[in-house]
């Protein structure tokens, strides 16, 4: 699935791209869903085992009445416990759109489950994922992956084209009515300018690490389960500006 010129001349202008071709097909789609249903309640009401929610406000682990508590929860390095989605890192749809912007020695950054349910799925603010990272040089690029059709109403992505053009924006830590959200940071953004993503069950996203974005509550009846893996270029340092030489090579060679 390689990706057109026209297709990469809107990805290097507005910094994201919306894939109109179904990726994951609708049997792999289930095998995912049921591998990703079992990964989180497994994990559900324990502590130290790889999920967490992101929508907890600082001094609340403990919140007593969970049903009004919202949730914005995550599974750092889903192919690390489960072989599906370890398989998944190779897909080969994913990867030729993936070599497609930052060419074909391509390695794992790493991946994230990120679970908005149904009534109570809470909110990621406006950020910029190098922000978080502080990868140089910064030409991650980050599949999003749709389990459920995601759109406005239940936490699609919504991004501002063309921001990753503008260098990395001054963030602080998040903040909700509710208090500051220790896990999470977010940016001041021109929200007038941004653009809803919805995508298909079995769809995909692709935006630049230097892309704002952000997703929206979910108080919807349907759950919005979702996977993004973020593809780095060999050769890319870390903040320590430490080439990343033992992350997983997907495709190519290390350089």
């Amino acid at each position: 699935m390689k990706l057109s010129s026209e297709q990469i001349k809107k990805f290097k202008q507005v910094g994201y791209l919306k894939i109109d071709e179904q990726v994951i097909d609708d049997n792999h789609l289930n095998v995912l869903r049921d591998h990703y249903d079992q990964q989180f309640a497994k994990r559900r009401n324990t502590e130290g085992e790889g999920m967490r929610n992101l929508a907890i406000v600082e001094d609340s682990e403990n919140h007593d009445d969970e049903e009004s508590t919202d949730e914005m929860l995550q599974i750092m390095e889903m192919w690390r416990i489960d072989e599906e989605y370890k398989k998944l890192l190779y897909h080969k749809p994913m990867l030729d759109i993936v070599e497609s912007l930052i060419g074909e020695n391509i390695q794992l950054f790493h991946d994230q489950a990120l679970y908005k349910p149904a009534y109570h799925g809470g909110e990621v603010f406006w950020h910029q994922d190098n922000a978080y990272w502080q990868c140089q040089p910064a030409d991650l690029v980050s599949i999003w992956l749709a389990l459920d059709d995601a759109d406005e109403e239940n936490g699609c992505m919504n991004v501002i084209p063309g921001s990753y053009l503008k260098g990395l924006s001054s963030h602080r830590r998040a903040e909700s009515e509710k208090g500051k959200l220790p896990a999470l940071l977010q940016v001041d953004a021109d929200v007038d300018r941004s653009v809803p993503v919805p995508v298909r069950a079995g769809h995909v996203m692709v935006h630049h690490c230097m892309t704002l974005h952000q997703t929206n509550r979910n108080h919807s009846s349907r759950d919005r389960r979702a996977l993004a893996i973020h593809y780095m270029p060999s050769g890319t340092k870390n903040r320590e500006g430490v080439v990343m030489k033992d992350n997983l090579l997907l495709r190519g060679s290390l350089v």
